[in-house]
């Protein structure tokens, strides 16, 4: 019998957002595959993954893990505290007894990795992104090709992004992309939001943290596109803002403003049931300008929901334009404004798109098939 696998999953960014809620199904997802997740997160502003993994009985350990930021501040502490964080973290590898140590936040999180080979612990990189600053991508290369025993990609385009063309792409690697419960997230069992409901209809709806690389403004001059064509509709956005986001944000609400959308645009800040606030929509949007894999669009999928997404990531995998939803080009308003315009006016087209999403969600992107993804990959770096 195969033994028990132990693994430190380390992720430097407390805040709650996809990389946090993909560790957190996983690890309990893997439970039932004879591996252990330990998850390694920071203490600070880390509050709403603490309790995910809570309710999950996942277990985990919170240090002092300072992230990597933009502020001059931030990145100053980064680097004062670097080697003490690091001699932290590789001493609870020592003691741990783990069997692998998985980078799960993406190519700027180099402490785990480095710990991980402080401590003798076989290092899998997760890769999530493919919009990163070239001196950054340069770096995890150099250090990769040191650290590494082999990576996790989120998508295709994240391996050509980071690993094709170089030395890297000869390392163990597996395409795993993010997944969803589609037993929770099942439009047969799920109750709408009530507060949604009491928006006009069609409900045009998008779960987002506010950051630049969702395109909330291109979502914006997309609604007023719709409204100018007269139709009667709400469009939300579900999602957090985070401090470093505020400036942002302001300049979102402003262009609702300007735009004259008040009254027909929302914000609805952080959201804890995001089934329910799915199950309330007529219609999803992903206007990301980048993505790996979006997990909201597989949740809205499984949600059975019609989807209009720009072609970011694997979304084309998984969504065949113009059979089970509609893909558009990143940056382009007009192009999101006409593939919802179609879905708004007929609502058949919509029930079908919505069906045949959630089939391809559940035969492909459940999150029990990325477990058993993990679960084998991991055994492949152990040469077991």
């Amino acid at each position: 019998m195969i033994k028990r696998i132990r693994v430190a999953n380390i992720i430097e960014e407390g805040r709650w957002g996809g990389p946090q809620k993909r560790i957190a199904s996983v690890a309990y997802a893997l439970k039932k595959h004879n591996v252990e997740t330990v998850v390694i997160f920071p203490k600070k502003d880390s509050e709403r993954f603490h309790e995910e993994l809570e309710e999950l009985d996942v277990s985990y350990k919170r240090l002092g893990l300072r992230r990597l930021g933009k502020g001059w501040k931030t990145l100053l502490l980064y680097l004062i505290f670097f080697v003490p964080e690091l001699v932290s973290l590789s001493f609870h590898l020592r003691r741990g007894s783990y069997d692998i140590v998985h980078v799960g936040g993406g190519a700027w999180q180099i402490k785990g990795a480095i710990a991980g080979k402080l401590a003798g612990v076989p290092v899998i990189w997760h890769l999530n992104d493919t919009m990163m600053p070239r001196a950054i991508v340069l770096v995890f290369r150099l250090l990769a090709s040191i650290l590494a025993d082999g990576f996790i990609v989120a998508a295709e385009r994240v391996w050509k992004y980071y690993l094709a063309n170089t030395k890297l792409r000869y390392f163990p690697i597996c395409i795993i992309h993010p997944p969803v419960d589609t037993q929770i997230y099942n439009p047969a069992s799920v109750k709408p939001d009530r507060r949604i409901l009491g928006y006009r209809g069609p409900r045009v709806i998008t779960v987002a943290n506010i950051n630049p690389i969702k395109g909330l403004e291109y979502f914006i001059d997309a609604a007023r596109i719709i409204v100018n064509q007269g139709h009667v509709c709400s469009f939300i956005v579900a999602g957090s803002v985070y401090r470093s986001q505020k400036k942002y944000f302001e300049s979102l609400k402003a262009r609702v403003n300007e735009l004259k959308l008040s009254g027909r645009f929302y914000f609805l800040g952080e959201v804890f049931d995001v089934p329910a606030i799915l199950s309330a929509a007529d219609i999803f949007v992903c206007s990301s300008i980048s993505e790996s894999g979006p997990m909201t669009v597989w949740e809205a999928m499984a949600m059975a929901k019609p989807i209009v997404s720009t072609d970011v990531g694997d979304v084309k995998k998984f969504i065949k334009d113009g059979e089970s939803g509609f893909l558009v080009p990143p940056r382009d308003a007009k192009a999101l404004a006409e593939k919802v315009s179609i879905l708004i006016e007929d609502e058949k087209l919509r029930v079908k798109f919505g069906k045949l999403a959630r089939a391809v969600a559940v035969k492909e992107l459940d999150v029990e098939i990325c477990a058993e993804k993990h679960r084998r990959f991991y055994l492949e770096v152990l040469n077991l």
